[in-house]
């Protein structure tokens, strides 16, 4: 009979315990889910942004938009044939031409 009153007696105890626990694991569960959205969220936003950045450097770096900025803004012109110079540098050891 002693041994019925400790078994009952570790039930009694035992369930709600475990029912204690199941409900804090549920909960963190839904906190886990809840931050998993807002992370899904933040990451598509960083890909769109990531996106239009990206077009924006495609846009600033188009070879027509650089020599429209070299020309117009900095009055920079393609040289001609006979304005450029070959320059030989030599000397030092190993720099033999």
């Amino acid at each position: 009979m002693k041994l019925f009153y400790s078994l009952f007696f570790i039930m009694v105890i035992s369930i709600p315990l475990f029912l204690g626990i199941n409900t804090r694991q549920s909960n963190k569960c839904g906190e886990i889910r809840i931050n998993i959205k807002m992370l899904e969220k933040h990451q598509e936003n960083s890909v769109e942004k990531n996106k239009i950045v990206a077009a924006e450097i495609a846009d600033l770096m188009a070879v027509e938009r650089l020599e429209n900025v070299a020309r117009n803004n900095l009055g920079l012109r393609k040289m001609r044939p006979e304005e450029t110079r070959l320059i030989i540098l030599g000397g030092g050891k190993g720099h033999d031409l």
